[in-house]
C-alpha cells in the first residue's frame, strides 16, 4: 500500500512529540538516567519531521537542511544517551560535529540532488552505525535493552540504505519528501518504527542500570564496600555445591577483629568505622582475585579461599593477621592497634556438609582462639597458631 508521504511525516512528528514530552517532563540534567537526553533527541526527530512535511511549501534550507541536519542532533542525542546511562563522560564535542558538519554541507549543495542527498544519508548511517557500536559496548550484562537500540539503529540504516540505493540508481527524483511511492513510505515507515525502539531501547537500558545498581547495593555493606552478609552467604553456598560437584578443597574463615567494642568505647564510633574499613583495605590487597571477602557481621568477616590447602590457607591467614597487627589505623591524631583471631575450615564438603554447619566448625575455632589469648589463628580440629609462632600447622 502506498500512503500519503506528508501524512507518515506528520504521524511520526506526533507520535515523537508526545514521548518527547513524556521524557523531558520527568527527566533531569543532573541524573544520569539518561531521560533528559533522550526526550532532546525525540524533540528534534519530531521537529525535523514536521519541516519534511513543508516540502514543495517552504524554502528548501526549512524542509531539507534544518531537519536532516534536525535528525543528525536526535541521533547525537541518542547516543549521549548511551554514555549518560552508562555512566560515561559524554563526548559531546565530536558526537555533535556530525550535525554541524551536516548544516554546513547541506547549506552548501542546497541546489544540488545527488549530492546533498548522499551527504544527507552518508552522515545519518554513520550515527547509526555509531549507536549500534556502543550499545554492544555498554550492554549490561544479562541485560536486553541494547539488543533494542542494535535492531533500531540497524532498521534505521536499512531505511537510509532505501534512498541511497534509489539515488545511485537514477530515482533521486522519485525520493523528494512530497512524492508518494512504494519505495518512499517503507523508507519513511521505518522512521516510525526507529523513533519507537530507539527511545524504548534507551528508556529499558536505563531502568537495568538502576537494577543493576540497587542489586548492587543491596548485596554490599555500606561501610566497607565488601560484600554484606547476604551475599557473602549467597556466594558460599555456590563455592560449598561446587567443591562438592568437582571434589576440590575449600577454605572458610571466620575473622573477628579483637577488643573492637574497647576501640568503640576509647576512641569513638568514628574510629571504629575506620578500623574496618582499614582492615579490609589491609586484608583485601593480600588476597587472592578468586578469594571472597564478605562483612558477616559487626566486626567479624567471613573469607573463602576457593582450592586452597590446609597449609596454604592457614599461611595466608596468618599473613593477613600479622598485616593487620603490623599496621594499625591512623584516625585523626590516633593511632589505633588492632588485631584479629581467625577459625579456619579446610576441606571437601560432604554430602551433608552445607554453609551453616561449615561455619559453625570456624567458628567453634574461632572461639578457641578467644578463650586462648586472641591474636591468633586455629585449624578446626587442628592447631593454634599464635602471634608469635609460624603458619606450619598440621591436621
Amino acid at each position: 500500500m502506498i500512503a500519503h508521504t506528508p501524512t507518515i511525516f506528520a504521524s511520526v512528528a506526533w507520535v515523537a512529540m508526545i514521548m518527547a514530552f513524556c521524557l523531558l517532563v520527568v527527566g533531569r540534567f543532573n541524573q544520569r538516567d539518561g531521560l533528559l537526553t533522550v526526550g532532546a533527541g525525540l524533540l528534534a526527530h519530531a521537529l525535523a519531521y514536521v519541516c519534511f512535511t513543508l516540502f514543495g511549501h517552504a524554502s528548501l534550507w526549512v524542509t531539507y537542511a534544518v531537519p536532516n541536519s534536525l535528525l543528525s542532533v536526535a541521533v547525537a542525542f541518542y547516543t549521549a544517551s548511551i554514555f549518560r546511562i552508562a555512566e560515561h563522560r559524554v563526548p559531546w564535542l565530536w558526537l555533535f560535529s556530525l550535525p554541524l558538519c551536516q548544516i554546513v554541507l547541506l547549506t552548501l549543495l542546497l541546489n544540488t540532488l545527488e549530492p546533498r542527498t548522499l551527504v544527507a544519508s552518508g552522515i545519518l548511517m554513520i550515527q547509526c552505525a555509531f549507536i549500534i557500536r556502543w550499545a554492544a559496548h555498554f550492554a549490561q550484562p544479562g541485560g536486553r535493552a541494547h539488543i533494542l537500540l542494535i535492531v533500531g539503529a540497524g532498521i534505521s540504516l536499512i531505511g537510509v540504505l532505501i534512498r541511497v540505493v534509489s539515488i545511485v540508481g537514477g530515482s533521486a527524483v522519485e525520493m523528494r519528501y512530497d512524492v508518494s511511492n512504494l519505495r518512499q513510505s517503507i523508507s519513511i515507515s521505518l522512521g516510525t518504527v526507529t523513533v519507537m525502539m530507539l527511545s524504548l531501547g534507551l528508556v529499558l537500558m536505563s531502568k537495568e542500570r538502576s537494577e543493576a545498581a540497587l542489586k548492587y547495593l543491596a548485596l554490599r555493606d555500606a561501610l566497607t564496600g565488601i560484600p554484606n552478609r547476604r551475599a557473602i552467604l549467597e556466594e558460599l553456598e555456590r563455592e560449598v555445591e561446587r567443591a562438592r560437584r568437582t571434589d576440590t578443597r575449600l577454605a572458610i574463615v571466620i575473622i573477628d577483629l579483637d577488643h573492637f567494642k574497647s576501640i568503640n568505647d576509647q576512641h569513638g564510633h568514628l574510629a571504629g568505622d575506620e578500623v574496618l574499613r582499614h582492615c579490609v583495605e589491609q586484608m583485601k590487597k593480600r588476597l587472592r582475585q578468586t578469594d571472597s571477602l564478605g562483612r558477616y557481621g559487626g566486626e567479624e568477616f567471613l573469607l573463602l579461599m576457593p582450592g586452597a590447602t590446609v597449609e596454604g590457607a592457614m599461611t595466608a591467614v596468618e599473613d593477613l593477621r600479622q598485616a593487620i597487627s603490623d599496621n594499625p589505623t591512623l584516625f585523626g591524631q590516633q593511632c589505633i592497634p588492632q588485631s584479629f583471631s581467625a577459625g579456619v575450615w579446610v576441606g571437601v564438603p560432604s554430602a551433608t556438609d552445607d554453609g551453616n554447619s561449615l561455619i559453625a566448625q570456624a567458628d567453634a575455632a574461632l572461639y578457641e582462639c578467644k578463650a586462648t589469648g586472641r591474636n591468633t589463628v586455629r585449624l578446626a580440629g587442628g592447631k593454634l597458631v599464635d602471634a608469635s609462632a609460624t603458619a606450619a600447622v598440621t591436621t
